[in-house]
């Protein structure tokens, strides 16, 4: 009789205390959802929050037991500033249980961007996704990769356009108190104009390290002006159109000062650069003309090389091929 009354006492109290583990780790679980949720709107208000507005039409939480989760429908983020909108119609983040510093983040398209300046942007894609985690003192690493792009703009002056990618990835990573940034474009085509020919595919892939930068990542300061002051090192900025018939490689140190100017010496490989000057031509009409004659200029101090090395200085800004001037470079 004695046996059985400790086994029903075991028993309540062993349930009691199931209970209350429960109770916690359900707390536990939407406290956890609820900071994974801040720290994605920490990081699209950025540094200064009083100048984001991120707004959801409905908001929830899911993935309990498994994961810290929450989804955003219809996401709405504007820059009181420039009065730049963003409008999305889904984004969806969760955090495994194990690592809920490492949060991974969907988002579904299409999404529109415009400004009061009559600029407006519409985007869809196959697949968007990101990745962020978070250290002590504020995001580690963000980086994102997106699959079958396309993109539609309308600038001010009427002009229209489309920009495909097959895929693009980019990322920003505290390395030890300097500043990790990678970007990948693979098979761009842009149409300058929708009634014209797209121009070839364009490649892009750029590896930099800015030192001493890790702070421009935790202080959510990753913008121009943030450069100012600071230097690094490009260690590969390439560009390669078509088939790979015109190429260009950049590498070499750099720095900004106060003002934002640049400063460096830079290697520079050129394959096929009428290809080159022909799309930067045709993409960036308004500098048709700058281009076609440092593209001259090039092919004069080279001798009309195929493929060329360059040794490119720029100092405040003003870039410089031996003596030739290659252009003025604007501050940051």
């Amino acid at each position: 009789m004695a046996g059985s009354t400790r086994t029903r006492k075991y028993l309540k109290w062993s349930l009691v205390v199931l209970v209350v583990l429960l109770l916690a780790y359900a707390l536990g679980w939407f406290f956890i959802a609820r900071t994974v949720k801040a720290r994605i709107f920490d990081l699209l208000e950025g540094q200064s929050g009083n100048e984001t507005v991120v707004s959801c039409e409905d908001i929830g939480y899911q993935g309990f037991p498994a994961s810290f989760g929450f989804f955003c429908d219809s996401l709405h983020v504007r820059d009181r500033k420039t009065d730049a909108v963003f409008d999305t119609p889904r984004l969806l983040a969760e955090a495994p249980v194990y690592a809920p510093w490492s949060v991974m983040a969907t988002v579904t398209g299409p999404a529109t961007l415009d400004n009061d300046a009559g600029m407006i942007l519409r985007s869809e894609w196959e697949h968007l996704g990101g990745k962020l985690i978070y250290g002590r003192a504020g995001p580690r690493l963000v980086s994102y990769d997106i699959e079958g792009l396309t993109a539609r703009f309308a600038a001010p002056e009427g002009r229209q356009g489309t920009l495909t990618a097959e895929y693009a990835q980019g990322l920003v990573r505290d390395d030890d108190g300097d500043l990790d940034l990678a970007f990948t474009v693979t098979n761009g085509v842009l149409r300058p104009q929708n009634n014209a020919e797209a121009l070839p595919a364009v490649s892009v892939n750029l590896l930099a390290t800015i030192d001493d930068g890790g702070a421009l990542l935790a202080n959510k300061q990753i913008r121009s002006h943030g450069l100012r002051g600071k230097s690094g090192i490009l260690n590969q900025a390439t560009l390669a159109i078509g088939d790979r018939a015109s190429h260009i490689a950049i590498s070499g140190r750099f720095s900004f000062d106060k003002e934002g100017y640049l400063d460096g010496r830079f290697s520079v490989e050129l394959t096929g650069i009428d290809g080159i000057s022909q799309v930067l031509q045709l993409a960036f009409p308004q500098v048709a003309r700058p281009v076609e004659t440092v593209t001259g200029l090039i092919k004069s101090f080279t001798g009309g090389q195929r493929t060329m090395a360059l040794d490119v200085r720029v100092n405040q800004g003003r870039a410089m091929l031996g003596f030739i001037p290659l252009g003025q470079i604007p501050p940051v």
